[in-house]
């Protein structure tokens, strides 16, 4: 029935797969779990001895690093059931995780694709460096079922979502570039125009994985990189910041006249800045 994939790097994910075993239990599907470590360093454990010994999972090690896109594909080539819900590692789920998406799976026709969505906790993490993360995560990621329905496929993520195994199969995630983000941007705006439906399952996780203000920026500005390369291959591509580009040419010129130094100490100094300043900062690693 359904295939539970999670790829993991440098991440315990060990109570999460603790979590859907016991809830798996209680659905009456047939139901596995895969969890395949995208060659995490030997500078931690990462939960693998754990992992080893957990029965009821396929746990795989690879050898070398595949990357966000390659691992999903390999994931699913190798899952068993006709439906491949697709989480990352630092998602948590809600209680009824599973028996939500099987009763959206029943209420649907297929090719469909139902995403579970992401959500934030509500108070802000104690570490004031994780604090730029956590903000725009809520503001900006953190999406109602009606956003999702509104958004479509332009606002797509892969971090919790369902649809058939034979769909993902004959749509891979693109491998052209191993840089980080927008892999599932291009992925999920493939299906505009066509047959397949995208469905909001109000099925959000937590997401938990935070990450400094400085690695949060270093990554944004690599997935701001990545997003260059994918719209030079497929300029049907459409992000806000594409939109904002296009709908307003001379703003990045503008966002030049503010440094980049400036931009970066304001958002990694104020408790909740104005994401307006990342949109900026966003503007000036475009035209660079």
């Amino acid at each position: 029935m359904l295939s539970i994939c999670i790829p993991t790097y440098r991440y315990d994910v060990c109570p999460l797969v603790t979590d859907l075993l016991q809830q798996a239990v209680t659905v009456n599907e047939a139901i596995e779990v895969l969890v395949y470590d995208d060659a995490s360093p030997d500078d931690g454990d990462w939960g693998r001895e754990e992992l080893r010994q957990t029965s009821g999972i396929r746990y795989i090690e690879l050898k070398n690093n595949l990357g966000r896109a390659a691992i999903r594909n390999k994931m699913t080539r190798e899952a068993s059931h006709k439906f491949v819900l697709l989480m990352d590692a630092d998602g948590w789920p809600p209680p009824d995780f599973l028996g939500r998406y099987l009763k959206a799976i029943t209420a649907l026709k297929f090719p469909a694709v139902i995403i579970g969505g992401r959500t934030y906790t509500t108070t802000p993490p104690v570490d004031y460096k994780l604090h730029l993360h956590w903000w725009y995560g809520s503001q900006r990621e953190a999406r109602t079922p009606g956003r999702i329905s509104q958004d479509g496929w332009l606002g797509f993520q892969s971090n919790n979502f369902l649809t058939t195994r034979a769909l993902l199969l004959a749509h891979p995630f693109p491998e052209s570039h191993h840089g980080y983000g927008h892999e599932d941007t291009l992925w999920g705006q493939q299906f505009v125009g066509t047959e397949v439906s995208i469905h909001p399952a109000n099925n959000p996780v937590v997401h938990l994985g935070l990450e400094t203000n400085e690695i949060f920026l270093q990554k944004q500005r690599q997935a701001v990189d990545n997003l260059l390369l994918l719209k030079k291959q497929s300029p049907h591509l459409r992000t806000r910041l594409i939109n904002l580009v296009e709908k307003l040419p001379f703003l990045p010129t503008l966002a030049g006249l503010i440094s980049e130094q400036t931009l970066t100490n304001y958002l990694s100094g104020q408790k909740r800045p104005n994401l307006y300043a990342l949109d900026l900062l966003k503007l000036r690693w475009w035209i660079k």
